[in-house]
């Protein structure tokens, strides 16, 4: 129902942060992880009728038994989602710092 909304304010407040982090971290790939996956999931949640474009926005805000559901998703496959995205990124980002390590010694022997 929402928990794309995790991701989405994981992306924002990096995105308003990312200057202050260095380059090193390519910040970049981690808030085009959690964009990427948050697009998908509003769009399918459109598609499905559980977001709409209109007051309360996600339909489930509309009914309190909803609401809890709702909520409880966003406690669990939102923060999910979300972990997984930044597990990913330090994947990709110790793969590669890893990668130019080995490149760096490489120039150094030559």
């Amino acid at each position: 129902m929402a928990c794309f909304t995790v991701p989405m304010a994981l992306a924002i407040g990096i995105g308003a942060i990312r200057k202050k982090i260095p380059a090193t971290y390519h910040i970049n790939w981690l808030i085009t992880l959690l964009g990427g996956g948050v697009v998908a999931l509003a769009v399918e949640h459109v598609a499905h009728g559980e977001v709409v474009l209109y007051p309360p926005f996600l339909t489930a805000m509309s009914n309190p038994s909803d609401t809890a559901v709702m909520l409880h998703e966003i406690a669990t496959l939102g923060v999910a989602m979300a972990i997984t995205c930044v597990m990913v990124w330090v994947t990709m980002v110790l793969y590669v710092s890893k990668i130019d390590a080995t490149k760096s010694r490489h120039h150094q022997i030559e």
